[in-house]
């Protein structure tokens, strides 16, 4: 029996910083936040490093006379950071093939949530390959879609040679969850040439978030290093 194998590395996730709103007013304080959360009020500073919202106060005003009346101006701005939340039914695939034949399968479901437009990369897609083989290579496809009858509707399979030149941008869903999903599909041509050995490649999908806010480090946590944002790194969920 012909045993193929093939490994997809997981998904790695990474900020993109747009320079805006970096920096706070002059003589800017940070002031207490609370949290509403199962019902009660909870303060973010019980454990600061942690906090999901922050707040500051700056630009006071103050006046002394005898006018009637007084004209003070407020301002309230509110800099909201790109979130993102995925799911992926699996990162490894394996082929079990008794003879030669094209097949097709839908391993892997992927669910992409975020309040703004996500990019993915793939780097290192490329045909099954054995080192014993007399013919080393498998020919592989991919396709993102529902059923394997509405991407051959569309014309949907792309050589996982050409896979790495087709990044996609996710844009922002605004209604419902904010998520997209989808199923990633592979596809496979099996010939009577194809010795019985092992066949693999190993990949990268990189999710990267395109809006993400300048005051929020690589790694996620308040940042950049230094800034007025800098806390110790903390796991924000």
């Amino acid at each position: 029996m012909r045993t193929l194998i093939v490994c997809l590395a997981l998904l790695a996730v990474t900020g993109v910083a747009v320079a805006q709103d970096c920096e706070l007013p002059p003589n800017a304080y940070e002031v207490e936040v609370w949290k509403w959360v199962n019902g009660n009020w909870v303060s973010e500073f019980q454990n600061p490093n942690c906090a999901l919202g922050r707040l500051w106060a700056s630009q006071p005003a103050e006046g002394e006379c005898n006018k009637r009346c007084w004209e003070i101006p407020v301002q309230i701005h509110a800099s909201i950071a790109q979130w993102i939340k995925f799911t992926v039914s699996g990162t490894r695939w394996d082929w079990r093939i008794m003879k030669p034949g094209t097949y097709a399968g839908d391993c892997i479901e992927f669910t992409i949530c975020s309040n703004g437009d996500v990019s993915v990369d793939y780097e290192g897609f490329d045909d099954l390959y054995s080192e014993t083989s007399c013919t080393p290579y498998i020919t592989t496809w991919y396709a993102w879609g529902i059923s394997v009858y509405e991407i051959d509707e569309r014309g949907g399979w792309i050589r996982a040679t050409e896979l790495d030149d087709s990044d996609d941008i996710h844009e922002e869903i605004c209604s419902g969850n904010h998520c997209w999903t989808t199923k990633l599909w592979t596809k496979v041509q099996v010939d009577s040439c194809n010795s019985a050995c092992e066949y693999h490649d190993e990949a990268m999908v990189t999710l990267c978030l395109i809006n993400q806010k300048c005051w929020v480090d690589e790694d996620g946590s308040w940042g950049p290093a230094g800034s007025e944002w800098d806390r110790p790194v903390c796991d924000l969920d």
